[in-house]
């Protein structure tokens, strides 16, 4: 089922529902609406780097708002290196 506007539950939730809350998913904290799929052969979730470097800055105005560049290193330094075994999520680098 595509995700639109309209359709309130999240893509997580969706995922949750086909493949069972036992399915051993890897979620980085934080970043649900950063997720924009699930790869069929690994059953490892995709993450869209663009809406995750828009969570940390969005985080951030609670504090110390960052900047897009800030954000970005924030990014490469703390979750797009991280590694779980097989199932680290897919980092869908999705900024050109």
């Amino acid at each position: 089922m595509p995700q639109t506007e309209t359709n309130s539950q999240s893509i997580l939730d969706q995922i949750i529902e086909i493949y069972g809350e036992d399915h051993d998913l890897y979620i980085l904290d934080g970043f649900n609406q950063s997720i924009i799929g699930i790869d069929e052969n690994s059953g490892r979730i995709i993450y869209s780097t663009a809406k995750i470097i828009e969570e940390i800055i969005e985080e951030s105005k609670n504090s110390e708002e960052l900047t897009y560049e800030e954000a970005f290193e924030h990014f490469a330094f703390n979750i797009q290196g991280n590694s779980c075994g097989d199932k680290t999520p897919i980092i869908c680098y999705d900024i050109f």
